[in-house]
């Protein structure tokens, strides 16, 4: 029996001190990067992965400073965040792992042929707002045994933001605008979250290695976009469309966390208000009713307790650190961690929505 630990956390800025990412967001003081660094990497250690996708990462630098304020000051670790150069000023996308793995990296920055869609009163949305990041990691002959996968892929992604996006010359106090541009974000998130189905079919058609599709995805479990990547639409009989669906590690875990009810697995909150926009999707590989199953998903953590700590205001996070802003230091969402079992039957499998 073999274990995996795969997490997602959308970091909130990630940049280095000094550097203006962008207007609204004042550059870190050097209190303020240390204070965010230190409190990332706490959470890289506590989540105790072999994997860390994350999101919103400026500077690959600010991730090495993350890495080596982690227990044993990073030598575990292996990392990378291939867009995000000390130049950079727009949220890029990267991977943590255990340096016993050695994934190889690609990222994808267009949508693919025939994913691009007109934007009412913009030009074409033809790119990734943030360029997905895949990894696919060869597997030990171990993992699943003889004749198992070779390779697990990882997909990294961080989709349009629900954030209104207005046309040049629209007034943004003009609520009638304000839908108009609300649309347009929608329209920009569902091209890529059809894009990346594309990208699912082309890894899961005829292969049956394992894929695991996470990060931010802006819409909740239930919204068009999340459902167009996981397509769980497929009737139990129809096997051929089924191999290619996705599953929401939530659905098909086996032994949730005791007391843990869909209220309390929030990874936001929104106007004060819960939502669960971060996921952990998984093929069928990792479902146990699955007849194509080398694993499963055994448990699923939402780590989110800090959520309602960033909210308390200014706080010294630490001896001799000036008075800081718990908004900035703390990530705006949940980390989110998916323990998978290969090689190993559950003892009391729960029924997975749709299994085949």
């Amino acid at each position: 029996m073999n274990a995996l630990r795969i997490a997602t956390l959308n970091t909130l800025n990630l940049a280095l001190p000094g550097r203006r990412i962008y207007e609204g967001w004042p550059p870190y003081s050097a209190d303020e990067y240390l204070a965010k660094t230190q409190w990332l990497a706490a959470m890289v250690d506590r989540l105790a992965a072999d994997f860390v996708l994350v999101q919103e990462v400026f500077h690959e630098q600010a991730l090495s400073d993350v890495v080596r304020q982690t227990q044993g000051q990073g030598r575990a670790w292996s990392f990378a965040a291939p867009l995000a150069d000390e130049q950079n000023t727009r949220p890029r996308l990267g991977l943590l792992w255990r340096t016993h793995w050695q994934p190889q990296l690609t990222t994808i920055a267009e949508l693919p042929a025939g994913c691009a869609v007109a934007v009412p009163e913009k030009a074409a949305h033809t790119h990734f707002s943030r360029p997905l990041l895949m990894a696919r990691v060869p597997l030990p002959a171990d993992f699943a045994g003889a004749g198992g996968p070779a390779a697990l892929t990882l997909l990294n992604l961080h989709l349009k933001s629900r954030r209104p996006d207005y046309a040049d010359g629209e007034d943004r106090d003009d609520p009638a605008a304000e839908g108009r541009a609300q649309l347009r974000s929608l329209i920009m998130r569902g091209a890529e979250a059809a894009a990346v189905r594309r990208l699912v079919v082309e890894a899961t058609r005829h292969n049956r290695s394992p894929l695991v599709v996470a990060g931010d995805f802006n819409d909740e479990p239930g919204a068009v976009t999340t459902q167009i990547i996981a397509d769980t639409s497929w009737k139990r009989e129809d096997h051929a469309q089924r191999d290619l669906m996705l599953f929401n590690a939530l659905d098909v875990e086996q032994r949730p966390a005791p007391g843990r009810g869909r209220d309390t697995a929030f990874t936001i909150l929104h106007a004060g208000e819960p939502e669960r926009i971060d996921h952990v999707l998984v093929s069928e590989e990792f479902v146990a009713q699955s007849r194509h199953a080398i694993g499963h998903v055994e448990r699923v953590e939402v780590l989110n307790d800090h959520l309602t700590e960033r909210r308390r205001g200014r706080s010294p996070l630490a001896a001799g650190q000036e008075a800081a802003d718990l908004g900035r230091i703390l990530a705006d969402h949940a980390a989110v961690c998916v323990s998978i079992v290969v090689g190993a039957a559950p003892s009391r499998p729960r029924a997975a929505p749709g299994s085949s």
